[in-house]
Order: C-alpha cells, then structure tokens, then sequence
C-alpha cells in the first residue's frame, strides 16, 4: 500500500508515494481507506478498461491539446483557496489520475486508486469552470468524471456520497424520505403558507400546467419552509404550477450523478421527464 502518515505538531499529514508534491491533511474516511483494501490488480484493470478502454484517444487529444497556460487553474475555487498549491490545479489534477491510469494502462496498485479517489471527489466540483475558461474549451471535467466512474466501479467512494447513491437507488431521494411523509409535508406547508398569503395553494400532479416544480429532497425533509416560499412566488406571479406525487420521482438532486452511476442517475432523469409529460407540463423547474 502506498499510503503514509508523517506525525507533524498540529495533525498528521499524508504524503502520496507517486506524487512527492502531493501533501494533505489525513482524512479518514471508510468509503476510500476501507474499500482500498478489497482491491485486487485485476479488479483495478477490469474497471480500467470498462472506462477508459474506448475513451482513450479523446482523453490523449484533450491533454496533449493543453498548453499549460494556467487560466484553468486561475478559474479553480480549489486552486485559489489553497494558495495557489499547482497540485490542485486542473490540468494537475488530469495528469495526476487519468493520465497516469492511461500511462501504467490500468495496472496500478490500491495506493495509487486511493490517491485518484481522494483528488476527484474531494478535490473537485466538477463545476466546470475550468472548461469555460480554457481557450480551447477542453472538457476536464468530462475527464473526471470518467475517473469518478472507475472509482465507483471500484466501490472506492467517499462513504457520505456512496450512502446517498445507495438511498437514491432504494427511495428515489437522498434523504430516504418515504412518500406518505412527502405528501403530508406538502399539505402542512400549505397549511402554514396561509397564514401569511390568503388562499394558498400547493397544487399536486394538476395536468396542462406551464410550470412542474421538482425540488430536492432536503427541502421537504429538513427545509419544508422553502415548499411554501416557493409556492408564495408562484401564485403571486400568478405561475399556473404543480408539484408530482403520484410515484417516487419528484428529488431533482440526482446525487448519483456524481459518482457516475450511470443506470440510477438515468433512472432518477427518466422519471422526473415522465412524470413531466404525464402532467402534460410545459417547463420543469429545478431546485439548483
């Protein structure tokens, strides 16, 4: 294993065994340092060629494209906020994962996958900004995501994301949030609503609508005052509006998405799309 603990005065500090500049603070987290351990080479190569077997030549044109001019770097939150440290730089960011997979053509070992999971879930958005201000528009974060994706089908996962991947796929919500407590919610902050504007309303699943509003989950769960905002905003705009309650497929958050489990994030997109056109709705309205 390639992973090390050097003890300073203030907290221990990890050091990559391939990347002699990479230095952060040890973070323990059982999705990366447990699943690591459940490695073997040949699973590593079987995901490395699942991702990046028909990838490769998009991934070489993208990089040997970039010229190094930094504005990627100067367009990271990460980059700025960590003063400026290149190894939190976009471009090193690509060279330090898919890159160095494409270099050793998957056969690397447990430290090495740890290192590549730690720098694309924990040290990136994928908010693509990097690729706006790129002159060439190169697509990193598309290459993230690629890597992302070898992760996940490594099950090497920050445990929080892998948690609500896991709860999307048996709820169709991150917050495990079962229907009967949704409709409910929904009808106590119409309830409240009235108080402040008269004859509220929160309509559910009305055909023909120009607006369907799929919030996320957390709203209903843990932020049911932003429900009645919203609906406020509606009717005073005078919005002709709905919310979906007929089947599981209201959560428009899709964390699945960011692990690149590709079959339940499209499961979670085709679901709130059908409930769309069941309603015969003419626009969807995202939370975020």
């Amino acid at each position: 294993m390639a992973i090390k603990l050097e003890i300073s005065e203030e907290k221990e500090v990890y050091r990559s065994s391939y990347f002699p500049e990479y230095v952060r603070p040890k973070i323990y987290d059982p999705g990366l340092d447990e699943t690591i351990k459940r490695l073997t080479p040949e699973k590593i190569e079987k995901a490395y060629q699942a991702v990046f077997g028909k990838e490769t030549a998009r991934i070489k044109a993208i990089v040997e494209t970039c010229i190094h001019c930094g504005l990627c770097a100067e367009a990271c939150q990460w980059y700025l906020s960590n003063d400026r440290d290149p190894t939190y730089a976009p471009v090193a960011k690509v060279k330090m994962t898919a890159w160095e997979l494409m270099k050793r053509k998957g056969k690397v070992d447990a430290g090495l996958v740890y290192d590549i999971a730690r720098i694309v879930f924990t040290e990136c958005n994928i908010c693509h900004r990097c690729s706006l201000y790129c002159p060439f528009g190169l697509d990193i974060t598309f290459i993230i995501g690629l890597v992302r994706r070898f992760c996940f089908l490594l099950g090497v996962v920050p445990q929080r994301m892998f948690d609500q991947n896991q709860t999307f796929m048996a709820t169709a919500n991150q917050v495990w949030m079962s229907q009967s407590d949704y409709i409910d919610t929904l009808f106590w902050r119409e309830e409240e609503g009235m108080y402040e504007l008269k004859n509220l309303r929160i309509p559910m699943d009305k055909e023909g609508v120009e607006v369907v509003w799929f919030p996320l989950a957390a709203e209903p769960k843990t932020g049911p005052y932003h429900i009645d905002r919203i609906a406020k905003i509606f009717q005073v705009a005078g919005v002709d509006w709905t919310m979906v309650t007929m089947n599981d497929y209201w959560d428009s958050s899709n964390m699945p998405m960011f692990i690149r489990d590709f079959f339940t994030m499209q499961r979670i997109v085709k679901g709130l799309y059908e409930n769309a056109a069941r309603l015969r709705a003419k626009k969807l309205v995202l939370t975020e």
